[in-house]
């Protein structure tokens, strides 16, 4: 019963796709002419504004389905981003930034993280019906595909951010010397670093870039560089900020603390790089642990009886 269940729903919804794909729905007449009503409303003074009336058009253009369930959805995402992440939409703002989308906005990473979740529901319902067709087998396979489809978007954004960090990580110690060399060269710092940033590429280099465009548009050069700091997510990277929003602020010889400061970055990438040599040696040695130690027990334990017995 269950399965003529399943398929008659899902046969319901496919038809219903391919008729409104066929045959669209008409628009009604009233969300037409809405956008110069309001107009004409705004100007005899009955309470709308000109600078509202785009917003309102723009919200009355949408579907009854999307009006009804949109609400409802996004109060869900909510409740699920609460459950999940532990964060607000400050916090997640900046882990989305430090992740590099700039373009996802928290609302739209809910309502992802909604949809996957919804959707491993769903597909842990259809198997647990469809195949075992038991309630405890339901359950579970609800469980075992609604938890990675709940945390596959921030998953996503802690990758994201780590392989950001590990980049950055990188770049910093030659970012540092380029900037020293065309500081020592004649240039300010601010013109040093634009030099730097015409010719490079990378994760230091777009975020210097944003700094550039904040100076650009009336910020001083020490606010946007600590600003830079407060908001990256590799703290090498925001020691090379907060010494150049030092050197804004207070001058001095700032070639030599760029060298300074990439000499320290390079001496951390080394150690770092060694420290992750021998972890990698220490996992080498488990294969020779779990199988060929064992084996080799065995060969030295088969002798022992002759040995002991004297046969």
């Amino acid at each position: 019963t269950s399965q003529i269940l399943m398929a008659g729903l899902l046969g319901a919804v496919a038809a219903m796709t391919a008729v409104r794909i066929v045959v669209p729905p008409r628009r009604a007449l009233a969300q037409r002419i809405r956008p110069y009503a309001a107009l004409s409303r705004s100007r005899l003074g009955t309470g709308y504004v000109d600078v509202s009336v785009i917003a309102v058009t723009a919200a009355d253009d949408r579907s009854p389905v999307i009006r009804v369930l949109g609400p409802i959805a996004e109060r869900l995402a909510l409740q699920l981003g609460r459950l999940v992440d532990a964060a607000d939409a400050d916090t997640l703002a900046l882990r989305l930034r430090q992740a590099g989308f700039e373009n996802a906005a928290p609302e739209q990473y809910r309502m992802r993280q909604l949809a996957f979740a919804v959707g491993g529901v769903g597909l842990g319902a259809a198997l647990g019906i469809l195949v075992f067709g038991t309630v405890g087998a339901t359950l579970l396979l609800i469980g075992c595909f609604g938890f990675p489809g709940a945390t596959l978007q921030r998953n996503r954004v802690e990758s994201a951010i780590n392989q950001r960090r590990q980049k950055m990580r990188t770049e910093a110690y030659t970012i540092a010397q380029l900037v020293a060399v065309h500081v020592r060269s004649g240039h300010g710092p601010v013109d040093a670093v634009r030099s730097v940033c015409a010719l490079g590429r990378g994760p230091v280099v777009e975020e210097l870039n944003e700094a550039l465009s904040w100076i650009g548009g009336g910020m001083s050069p020490e606010r946007a560089y600590d600003k830079l700091a407060e908001v990256t997510p590799e703290p090498a990277a925001g020691r090379l900020y907060r010494l150049l929003s030092a050197s804004a602020r207070a001058g001095g010889d700032v070639g030599s603390a760029l060298l300074a400061i990439a000499e320290d970055l390079r001496s951390e990438r080394r150690e770092e790089l060694a420290r992750r040599a021998v972890k990698r040696r220490t996992a080498m040695l488990l294969p020779l642990l779990l199988f060929i130690a064992p084996v080799m027990v065995l060969f030295v334990g088969a002798a022992l009886p002759s040995l002991v017995m004297g046969q």
